[in-house]
């Protein structure tokens, strides 16, 4: 969950988000909960923009994307851990975001569909949607493709943690 204030409004808003839109310049995060950090586009060469949404409610957010027709570029999760100092926060690029899969979750919700993320290291961890009628196996609706050294062919490494040496 996101604080806004109106003394920290800027005055371009709707201008350049159309009506209803605004552009703030702080927002604070109020619940210290993990963020899941979007990078996407209208289209494949658009420009881009980059949200930053509660997890928790991250399915609702990836399901208006790709409704709308967006395309996700890129993705991260950030654990702030409340009340810790910021060098114990983590980032964590995903390398698949996979929206909409069911399975059995337990004895009263027989079928659930969930949004699965898959960080760059491959640890998984997926947060449930909404009961399912019907089985499905979703779609992955954002795959990182690798790094590649042009000179060696391999992938390269990927660090994450920034200010790392």
């Amino acid at each position: 969950m996101f604080l806004t204030s109106d003394q920290n409004r800027l005055p371009m808003g709707p201008a350049l988000g159309g009506p209803g839109a605004a552009l703030w310049g702080i927002v604070e995060m109020w619940s210290g909960a993990d963020v899941l950090i979007l990078q996407f586009a209208a289209t494949k060469r658009a420009l881009t923009r980059v949200a930053m949404v509660d997890l928790s409610s991250g399915a609702v957010t990836l399901e208006k994307l790709t409704s709308d027709g967006h395309v996700v570029r890129g993705a991260a999760v950030l654990s702030t851990r409340p009340q810790h100092e910021c060098v114990q926060w983590v980032l964590e690029p995903l390398r698949e975001i996979h929206l909409g899969a069911t399975r059995a979750y337990d004895d009263k919700h027989p079928l659930v569909s969930f949004v699965r993320y898959t960080t760059i290291e491959g640890r998984e961890f997926s947060m449930p949607i909404a009961i399912a009628e019907k089985h499905s196996r979703g779609k992955r609706i954002y795959g990182a493709k690798p790094v590649r050294s042009a000179k060696t062919a391999r992938p390269l490494a990927t660090g994450n943690v920034a200010g790392s040496t």
